[in-house]
């Protein structure tokens, strides 16, 4: 049974390990295979226990089946991203749990979470060369409004918005 709830500091480790095992996955070419194959496992650690510790997300939701954490979403308020009430940072899954809804469901409990907190909209940012992600956040109506180059990975990205997360929060629902 597919369960999305709230994160707590307990979860940083599996967080870790998902974002971990989703940048392996999928980042292939875009970050250096070094850092893939032998830093990103410890360097994820240490970046989730901190965030945690410090609520560096106000919003942090799990998606969980039968008790095993599968996926994360988290967002923040970033002044860099003017203009936007919320940053969605991070969207990882598995990489066996992709095709399942559970982006969907994640990105509309997170849109659900920013409205509750009284935000009306929302952005992210997401690789050039992820056509697969870009392809999925177009499908759920988000709309590119800027490009920029990612300062880690040092490769062109595009900013995604939702101008009212109510349509965003609609249109997961619908695709159920």
């Amino acid at each position: 049974m597919l369960e999305i709830v709230d994160a707590r500091f307990e979860d940083a480790d599996a967080i870790a390990r998902i974002h971990a095992a989703s940048w392996k996955a999928t980042y292939r070419g875009i970050m250096l295979d070094d850092y893939l194959d032998s830093g990103v496992d410890g360097e994820r650690a240490s970046y989730w226990r901190e965030a945690m510790a410090d609520e560096r997300y106000p919003i942090v939701k799990l998606a969980q089946a039968n008790d095993d954490i599968i996926g994360f979403v988290a967002l923040h308020d970033d002044p860099e991203d003017e203009g936007y009430d919320y940053t969605i940072e991070h969207l990882h899954l598995m990489p066996d749990a992709l095709g399942l809804g559970l982006g969907r469901a994640l990105m509309g409990a997170a849109a659900q979470s920013v409205k509750q907190c009284g935000g009306a909209n929302v952005c992210l940012w997401v690789f050039e060369d992820n056509a697969a992600a870009i392809g999925f956040y177009e499908r759920l109506g988000g709309v590119t409004d800027a490009h920029g180059t990612d300062i880690m990975a040092d490769k062109p990205d595009r900013r995604i918005v939702w101008q009212d997360v109510s349509v965003l929060i609609e249109t997961c629902e619908a695709k159920t």
